[in-house]
């Protein structure tokens, strides 16, 4: 796995991003800019967290030999002056209570939780079943 970035000499805040082969280009925005609405800093975290943890969550469920249905994570990153990162994890599948909490801890002991929640808090939200839509 790398990743190279590449700014261009000058004032732009556009990145170009190298991920394993995979370019794309990455705006950094400005303090006081609106976030702009292609990919950013931020936003790869946020993809990283959510896309480490979409997989985890199917991997445990079949490992208990359930059929998942769709499993959806969306992680949004909240700014200010201690940026926090919300995560709601929604399995389409109805989990039993025993089994909810085993995989709420396996949520939390994903490999890209572990490498960011020293340095920024994720609150996460588990929604199973028919709670997804409550």
């Amino acid at each position: 796995m790398w990743s190279t970035a590449r700014l261009a000499d000058g004032d732009g805040r556009s990145a170009d991003v190298d991920i394993n082969g995979l370019v794309l280009r990455c705006d950094i925005p400005e303090d006081a800019a609106p976030e702009p609405a292609g990919a950013t800093p931020f936003g790869l975290l946020a993809a990283s967290l959510s896309t480490c943890t979409v997989m985890s969550v199917r991997t445990f469920l079949h490992r208990w030999r359930i059929a998942p249905g769709e499993v959806l994570v969306r992680v949004a990153v909240r700014g200010g002056p201690s940026p926090m990162l919300e995560r709601t994890v929604t399995v389409g599948a109805a989990v039993d209570p025993d089994l909810r909490e085993q995989l709420a801890a396996e949520v939390d002991a994903t490999p890209v939780t572990r490498l960011l929640r020293e340095a920024v808090p994720i609150r996460t939200v588990l929604r199973t079943g028919a709670e997804q839509h409550t």
